[in-house]
């Protein structure tokens, strides 16, 4: 019987290679790109006629208004809205600005109750549309509570923050939150106050830093040093940096220098980068965000970054007709997203 083993030993290399591989997994591809959006929510109203009123009474009757023009900005309507834009851009990372959080109280209640909390509308937007994203940090900037209407009939709270949505499954570490030092003062012991909410991520083999912050629209000195804060603050870093937000401030520094500041440290603008022929413009519908109203008129919303990304492609979100959902727009700025390849 000593023919046996030779007769196996050829059965061996008469299997075809398929079948020799057969059931051992290949290694998925390696991500090469990373999908970024930054995205105003509108706070609902505009706060102007509270802080230029000269009396009380007339800041106390511009909170009524300003109370029932967010009631009729409806943000759980329009939370489907922004659910949609992320379902169809499936950005890894989501920076949003004037992510709100009002409450309310009787004049004799000691405790407000949750009015209208954006962050909740959101979750509950993604959650119908099975989009698997989380909250990874929220921060706390302005908190200002003032009586509505004359005589008043209730006081009204308003958090402003800002929020970073990272989808699920991507890695996230060194979370951070804080507010700008330098504040614009509104009326008598309340201040406009600022900040920023930061993360290192891990995509792709590539580790960097995504920052979402919101700058100062009242008043562009306030704006510039808080870009000049944020640079020597979260931005300082030897890790690639992608920065999302509403900076208030035109590329040509017209409203203020933040964006020429940023650009002047190493950041590169991924929208012109991409599209240098192309405007970009990312605000503003009105305030009642039900008129169909114009198209946007400037751009102050922006993806940057530092370290060797490259901008592949993207889009202005919210502009369009196409977009309002329930009759709104959903929001009084556009979104902006951008895929970028990471760096090698």
């Amino acid at each position: 019987m000593r023919w046996v083993r030779p007769l196996l030993v050829a059965a061996v290399f008469l299997v075809p290679a398929g079948e020799a591989t057969a059931g051992k997994a290949k290694a998925p591809p390696v991500r090469r790109t990373v999908t970024v959006m930054t995205r105003n929510l509108y706070l609902g109203a505009n706060l102007d006629p509270i802080v230029h009123a000269t009396s009380p009474q007339g800041a106390f009757q511009a909170v009524a208004a300003a109370w029932a023009q967010v009631e009729a900005n409806d943000f759980a309507t329009r939370a489907n809205a922004i659910a949609a834009e992320i379902a169809h851009a499936k950005p890894d990372f989501v920076g949003f600005q004037e992510l709100v959080l009002y409450g309310t109280k009787a004049l004799t209640d000691e405790k407000y109750i949750v009015a209208l909390d954006y962050k909740a509308a959101l979750t509950r937007a993604f959650r119908a549309r099975h989009l698997r994203y989380h909250f990874v940090g929220v921060d706390a900037n302005t908190v200002a509570a003032l009586p509505s209407g004359w005589p008043p009939t209730m006081d009204i709270q308003l958090t402003v923050r800002n929020g970073l949505l990272v989808r699920n499954g991507v890695k996230v570490r060194n979370v951070r939150a804080a507010n700008y030092q330098l504040t614009f003062p509104l009326l008598a012991g309340l201040s406009a106050v600022r900040g920023w909410v930061s993360a290192d991520a891990t995509v792709g083999g590539k580790t960097f830093r995504v920052i979402t912050t919101h700058l100062e629209s009242f008043d562009r000195v306030v704006a510039e040093e808080q870009a000049k804060e944020l640079i020597a603050g979260p931005a300082r870093t030897r890790l690639p940096v992608v920065l999302l937000g509403d900076l208030n401030s035109r590329p040509d520094g017209s409203t203020s220098l933040a964006y020429p500041t940023f650009i002047g440290v190493g950041f590169h603008d991924a929208w012109t980068e991409r599209y240098p022929n192309a405007s970009g413009l990312t605000c503003c519908h009105g305030d009642d965000l039900r008129e169909v109203g114009d198209r946007f008129t400037e751009r102050i919303d922006y993806v940057l970054t530092r370290g060797g990304f490259k901008a592949l492609h993207g889009a202005v979100t919210g502009e369009v007709p196409a977009s309002r959902v329930g009759g709104l727009w959903p929001s009084d700025h556009g979104g902006l997203w951008m895929t970028l390849r990471l760096p090698r």
